[in-house]
């Protein structure tokens, strides 16, 4: 198990691994989560919604929140890719 620090100023900038994803790039991601997180909210709203509906709703709601930690909290360029795989977004 990988040790993961509680804070982003106990990351390395030296790591290898690390390199941060650029603040334009973080901030074109964070703009395109909100937006999805909005529309995520309002189908929420909707009156008549199965079980299953609400269910699937509740964890995209929950992953785009968690997906914008990520972002918020210093995401590497690789973790920004695998979130706009997620989401399908283009470049």
């Amino acid at each position: 198990m990988a040790y993961i620090p509680e804070e982003i100023s106990q990351i390395s900038d030296s790591h290898p691994s690390y390199i941060p994803a650029s603040d334009d790039e973080r901030e074109r991601l964070t703009i395109l989560l909100h937006k999805r997180l909005d529309q995520i909210i309002d189908q929420e709203q909707q009156t008549g919604l199965s079980r299953q509906d609400r269910e699937r709703l509740a964890v995209m709601h929950m992953q785009i929140r968690a997906d914008l930690a990520a972002i918020r909290y210093g995401a590497t360029e690789r973790t920004v890719r695998e979130i706009e795989r997620r989401y399908r977004v283009g470049r």
